[in-house]
């Protein structure tokens, strides 16, 4: 089973993390668990953290601080219904009287401005100043007291969370090295938080960029974290590694939904359904009530037209008009005829690879993985399966009802092997099935284009052109390409804009649009590209084509030069605002504001209109 948890980042916590009751309508072949996550970031603070410097001269305590910082900052843009802690030991200070140099610097809340200023404060202070924060270095505090604080942290929480996770941030690899006690309270306490399903995840600092002062986990953490199957490799550069571990637990892939492929008779595979992708939209702007800045509620109300009575949802129906008659349905009828199948996956039949079209795909595709705490031997099973498809080259045709209620649909199970890293053995490719959904007969659309077939055959390109087609292409090649090279600039945007205003920045932060070419890409083929228009014409025909009649318009303006005539016959709510704003710069105005209509009042008040 350890190596299809590793498929996706899953852990065991998760399998065991099962929303029993939250089955409702989903169905009995269906489960889900809590959307959000805990996590408590758990700084050393003792004198080795405060002396010691990485590779930038920087304290490893000062990257403790930028490193919370940066979790705050992503879980804030990312997931901010997630709940975040931040706890330090080995300080002067403490919260708790019975837990010495422990100190919860945040409590179990969701991320906001106010707590990231604070870390990025921290991470500014010298020595002194430090010291004045959050006390002198404490080396006799005991780790174990300062996991128990965190514990506790989850203990006391009132939401329900579907992962509980500490990063803890040390350059210490022996903890209590000679003081067997504290070491032993250590252990135990390290396999209750494994009871507890807490995960504890060491992100090792290193003093030194050299080879002489690396991390060894296997001193402590190892024997005491980690299974053999499971442990990382020495030596990696610290800072990336930091940040990368961060990335990755804060981009966990959740299961979408669990339930059973249907094979046969008496015979069900335990699977769950995972999204490898989801659009990542600007978030919806909240009404406030402009005096109090608090959110409004908004609330829809239904009445009768005739008598103005209010009108519950057990007083209303559906209806279908058929041959201009309403046909009137119960809610509950309704319901019952969008139940067509059992909730899960239900197999039609195995078609050769061949016969799955590109063109068919008509939705995000998702990903089905073995669920062995349903039922034992699942991994064995969907392993055979999988094994099976890939020899024979075939794809598995099923029908899909994910939810009691949801609408069934046609779906592909793609099989996909294994593939992993030839130098460093990691996997890059996980084994499994893409579920592909799939187009009824009805969703087809029959489209002729015969006179533009006979069109394109008789139009036939040059041997030049063709070169000269060939010679752009090369040129705007790439050797290697994903989606994942390409971030989303409208949403990096926003959240540069919104971090610049929470934070008090002056300027928001700088990003690259990926979406368009670099400049040194635009330079590299810049003489194919005027090769090729030039061959066919292209640049006159769109300069000259239909299309812009903003652009029209505003050539018209420059022509004529007469803005004052534009004026006098009324046409100037006619115009674009950037016309109006080069017009109005032309006659030295200063408008009120760059509106449209402010614009046209100053034009007419210049001209006495």
């Amino acid at each position: 089973m350890a190596e299809w948890r590793g498929n996706f980042g899953i852990d065991s916590d998760e399998e065991a993390n099962i929303d029993e009751a939250g089955r409702g309508d989903d169905g009995p072949g269906s489960r889900s668990q809590p959307s959000r996550d805990g996590l408590i970031v758990l700084i050393d603070c003792r004198d080795s953290m405060r002396q010691q410097t990485n590779s930038a001269n920087q304290t490893l305590i000062k990257m403790s601080f930028k490193c919370a910082k940066t979790v705050l900052k992503r879980k804030a843009l990312a997931s901010d219904r997630d709940l975040l802690a931040v706890v330090l030991f080995g300080c002067g200070k403490c919260s708790n009287p019975d837990m010495r140099h422990v100190l919860t610097l945040q409590p179990l809340e969701q991320p906001g401005a106010d707590r990231i200023k604070q870390l990025g404060r921290l991470a500014e202070l010298d020595a002194a100043a430090l010291e004045t924060e959050i006390g002198r270095s404490a080396p006799e505090v005991s780790i174990s007291d300062a996991i128990w604080t965190c514990q506790s942290i989850f203990s006391a929480c009132t939401v329900r969370l579907g992962y509980r996770r500490i990063f803890m941030l040390t350059n210490d690899d022996n903890p209590h090295d000679g003081d067997q006690h504290k070491r032993a309270q250590l252990r135990t306490k390290i396999l209750d938080l494994q009871q507890t399903e807490i995960e504890l995840l060491i992100i090792p600092l290193l003093p030194t960029a050299s080879g002489a002062n690396l991390f060894d986990c296997r001193r402590f953490y190892f024997d005491n974290l980690l299974p053999e199957n499971e442990r990382p490799e020495q030596g990696s550069d610290l800072l990336a590694e930091l940040l990368q571990n961060v990335d990755s637990k804060a981009a966990i892939r959740r299961a979408q939904v669990r339930l059973s492929i249907r094979l046969g008779p008496g015979m069900s595979l335990p699977v769950s359904v995972y999204n490898l992708t989801r659009r990542c939209t600007v978030p919806t702007a909240e009404r406030l009530h402009r005096a109090t800045n608090e959110r409004v509620k908004r609330t829809t109300r239904k009445f009768l037209t005739d008598t103005a009575e209010v009108l519950m949802p057990t007083d209303l129906k559906k209806a279908a008009v058929v041959n201009g008659k309403k046909v009137l349905f119960e809610q509950e009828e309704v319901k019952q005829m969008r139940r067509l199948a059992e909730t899960g996956l239900s197999l039609i039949a195995f078609y050769p690879m061949s016969a799955m079209k590109s063109h068919y795909h008509i939705g995000p595709a998702s990903f089905i993985y073995p669920d062995e705490v349903a039922a034992q031997g699942s991994v064995c099973l969907f392993t055979g399966l999988l094994k099976a498809c890939l020899d024979k080259n075939r794809f598995a045709l099923c029908s899909y009802t994910p939810r009691s209620n949801a609408v069934t649909s046609l779906v592909a199970l793609l099989p996909q092997a294994e593939v992993r890293d030839p130098d460093t053995g990691a996997q890059s490719v996980p084994p499994g099935f893409h579920l592909v959904h799939l187009p009824f007969a009805d969703d087809f659309r029959k489209l002729t284009f015969d006179q533009e077939a006979d069109e394109l055959r008789k139009c036939q390109a040059a041997e030049e052109e063709l070169k000269l087609a060939g010679a752009l292409i090369e040129r705007t090649v790439a050797d290697k390409w994903s989606p994942e090279m390409h971030c989303n600039p409208a949403l990096q945007a926003y959240q540069s804009q919104l971090e610049a205003i929470a934070l008090d920045k002056a300027e928001p932060r700088q990003f690259t649009d990926t979406t368009r070419m670099s400049e040194r890409d635009i330079a590299h083929s810049a003489k194919a590209v005027d090769r090729f228009l030039k061959a066919f014409d292209i640049r006159k025909r769109s300069e000259g084509g239909v299309g812009n009649a903003a652009a029209k318009r505003a050539r018209v303006i420059d022509a004529a030069n007469d803005i004052e005539a534009e004026a006098r016959a009324g046409q100037l709510a006619k115009l674009t605002v950037p016309v109006l704003k080069e017009a109005a710069n032309g006659l030295r105005l200063k408008p009120a504001s760059q509106r449209k209509q402010d614009l046209i009042n100053a034009i007419n008040a210049h001209f006495g209109l």
